[in-house]
């Protein structure tokens, strides 16, 4: 906490400079200059730049950052089905509709008519639709965890006519329609045949292969910017800017010195420094629907099945986990842990106080399966109280010269930048009750190796995510998915009843299984709920009118074609 106080002060100290100065730091090294002010009767600028801290894993290829790791794509592509700027799901956008045969194991999809593909690649049709999926397979590089698992519930495509085709599952699936939206935005749609002209695996030193959305890529540098140009008369929005650009910034001072600068119209800013941004004139807009929202995962809890862990290449099969040593194993301990964070304080420093409770991972009072007890109960059951904290871990064998260790990973999240210093707080908090909490800052790739592998035996890191609740379950609680799941607490119980949900259509047996899900985690403290977080744009009401933007789905910073000029 110390740290974070200091870094803070330093950073305010520095802003006070600039703003004594009337000036701001320069532009970040390597970034293109301010966007070019636009002819009187349009926009201020011609070129509207949204400044944010670079996403964790950059490419132009959909198969390596799908979810929240593939905005930067979001302006050129689109996808089957969309979200609203309102946030309501599953609406029309390259299919126009679609229905679930008798037997419930195929979708009969009918597709947009006259929808042209960027560089004069032709007319959308449901070859590209095969092509897209296909495209995602490879045997030549890793991809990410979530297209394997959303692909493997696919048999087969039969296409019907260039308007409409039928998608056969290996068996019914109450997620499929949702993993391939614009919600999780993991197979975005592009054009065959541009794709199979290239010959190879696109990569980042050339354009990507074309798509059908509202703005088409022109230039791009990994890890500074990337640029598109407007695509007159779209089909589905126009945007009101001719050009749009994602300049990534990863000092948070830096995006708001450029934004004092007028540099950047649009930033993601961290809660902190949201007041000062305010103060000099900025407006704040915040998404339309509650989804985005960060927790702890817990990292050890391994059921013994399934993957191993490259470290233990003859594990004893007549362990319940794989790491039976790890004190997150024990209960007791991981109630310790979330009784040892002070959330009221985490939400006042970090989220100006606008964080909602989180009381059970992806749980809401508008989803299904909610559980109202879990707020009646929770400040018992997880409410602030060291001294609880401290006697539970007495409980479980720890003390002042035996104390569980368990690491926090810290790790980029460039929808929360505020994220590292929230991890220090909480360790802070945790070692005051007992716990050894050693800090470890690794880069995103390490990370995923290491998950993959099942190295972390005693962690947390903190997660910032819209994932939905089939997906998310899937992606970190689940032991059966083969490839991307493994990524946080594991329970042959919840495996089970996750199991019936993915074959379960039906809305009201889907939410009473939800429901026994979500006691399960919460009575077993699979993990530390924290809050639903206010997604924020900070705008310079000069450039830009309004943006609705959902501020729930793969990326905060969505819909880039609504932003409306001033």
């Amino acid at each position: 906490m110390q740290q974070m106080i200091r870094s803070f002060g330093v950073l305010t100290a520095g802003l006070a400079v600039l703003t004594a100065l009337g000036c701001s730091a320069p532009a970040p090294t390597g970034a293109p200059a301010a966007g070019v002010p636009a002819a009187s009767t349009g926009p201020k600028v011609q070129r509207l730049v949204l400044g944010l801290n670079p996403p964790a894993t950059e490419s132009n290829r959909p198969s390596l950052v799908v979810s929240t790791n593939a905005y930067p794509g979001m302006p050129m592509w689109e996808d089957l089905f969309g979200v609203s700027p309102e946030g309501k799901e599953l609406v029309p956008q390259l299919a126009k509709a679609w229905t679930l045969d008798a037997d419930g194991t195929s979708y009969r999809v009918q597709l947009q008519k006259g929808v042209q593909f960027h560089n004069t690649m032709g007319e959308f049709t449901a070859d590209d639709v095969v092509f897209s999926f296909n495209d995602m397979k490879t045997e030549t590089e890793p991809v990410a965890p979530a297209v394997p698992r959303t692909l493997n519930i696919i048999k087969s495509f039969e296409v019907v006519n260039p308007y409409e085709l039928i998608v056969h599952m290996n068996q019914p699936d109450a997620g499929l329609l949702t993993s391939i939206s614009q919600a999780e935005n993991i197979v975005p749609m592009r054009s065959k045949k541009d794709g199979e002209a290239r010959g190879h695996l696109v990569t980042m030193q050339e354009q990507p292969v074309a798509g059908t959305g509202p703005y088409t890529s022109t230039d791009h540098q990994q890890g500074q910017y990337w640029r598109f140009k407007r695509v007159e008369n779209h089909w589905r929005q126009t945007p009101d800017f001719p050009e749009f650009e994602w300049r990534f910034i990863k000092e948070n001072s830096t995006i708001f010195a450029a934004l004092l600068a007028h540099e950047i119209q649009v930033a993601a800013l961290p809660p902190d420094m949201v007041p000062g941004a305010e103060q000099k004139g900025f407006k704040t807009i915040q998404g339309k629907a509650p989804g985005l929202h960060v927790y702890g995962t817990i990292r050890g809890v391994y059921l013994n099945k399934k993957i191993q862990p490259a470290n233990q290449t003859n594990p004893d099969a007549s362990q319940k986990y794989v790491y039976p040593n790890s004190p997150l194993v024990d209960l007791r301990v991981r109630k310790a842990l979330n009784k040892a964070i002070n959330r009221d304080s985490l939400n006042k420093a970090f989220l100006r106080g606008g964080g909602e409770p989180l009381y059970n991972e992806f749980f809401h009072a508008n989803r299904p399966g909610w559980n109202p007890d879990w707020e009646k109960t929770f400040k018992d059951a997880y409410g602030y109280d060291p001294e609880a904290a401290k006697k539970l871990l007495a409980e479980a064998g720890f003390g002042p010269t035996n104390k569980p260790k368990v690491s926090m990973v810290l790790r980029p999240y460039p929808y929360f930048p505020g994220l590292f210093d929230m991890e220090e707080a909480i360790a802070s908090d945790m070692r005051a009750v007992g716990f050894d909490v050693p800090l470890e800052q690794i880069d995103s790739a390490t990370i995923t190796k290491r998950d993959q592998s099942l190295d972390f035996q005693s962690a947390i890191y903190g997660i910032v995510t819209s994932v939905r609740p089939l997906a998310g379950v899937a992606t970190y609680f689940s032991a059966i998915q083969g490839v991307g799941g493994r990524l946080g607490y594991e329970s042959d119980e919840m495996d089970a009843i996750y199991a019936n949900l993915r074959r379960t259509l039906d809305p009201a047996k889907a939410a009473e299984l939800w429901r026994q899900w979500g006691d399960l985690a919460y009575t077993q403290y699979a993990s530390i709920p924290l809050f639903w977080m206010p997604s924020e744009a900070v705008v310079d009401p000069a450039v830009v009118a309004d943006y609705p933007f959902p501020g729930t789905i793969s990326g905060t910073y969505t819909h880039v074609e609504y932003i409306k000029a001033k």
